[in-house]
């Protein structure tokens, strides 16, 4: 289970940086993740829906959080992206794009720099990713990010 509160402050300490040595790591497998961001804000997600979650540093701050379902079917792909887009506050058209055909993946959304979550908070941003499993052909990632 991933349980970090980075509402006040997004460094190794908070998420217990899993290789000190290395400026990004893969935390593989996870059962369920809750994120505390500022605002009041939280990602949440039950045991089975997140795959990994991915973290990069610089130095000791935590520049990004990454976090990838599970392979899914395109459909199934969608409506998670729908999901978290409209929980975060991105636009669903690209999303729509790509399930109606119009674009190929990957496919991505985004907030503005000026959208972020809290006056020094994340950027969040989501996408939909091939996955390369064939019966489970796309991922949904959704990301967290800290400009500079």
């Amino acid at each position: 289970m991933i349980d970090w509160d980075l509402s006040a402050r997004h460094t190794v300490d908070e998420v217990d940086w899993p290789k000190p040595d290395l400026s990004a790591v893969e935390i593989s497998p996870v059962g369920s993740v809750r994120i505390e961001l500022p605002e009041g804000r939280a990602f949440d997600a039950e045991e089975g829906v997140v795959h990994d979650v991915t973290l990069d540093r610089r130095g000791r701050v935590v520049r990004g959080v990454q976090i990838d379902s599970h392979p899914r079917s395109e459909a199934d792909a969608h409506e998670l992206a729908l999901r978290w887009a409209e929980e975060w506050g991105l636009s669903r058209e690209p999303l729509d794009r790509w399930r109606d055909g119009e674009t190929k993946t990957p496919v991505i959304t985004s907030a503005r720099r000026t959208e972020r979550i809290g006056v020094s908070g994340p950027i969040p941003a989501l996408e939909i990713r091939n996955s390369f499993a064939d019966e489970r052909p796309a991922l949904v990632s959704l990301q967290f990010y800290w400009p500079d």
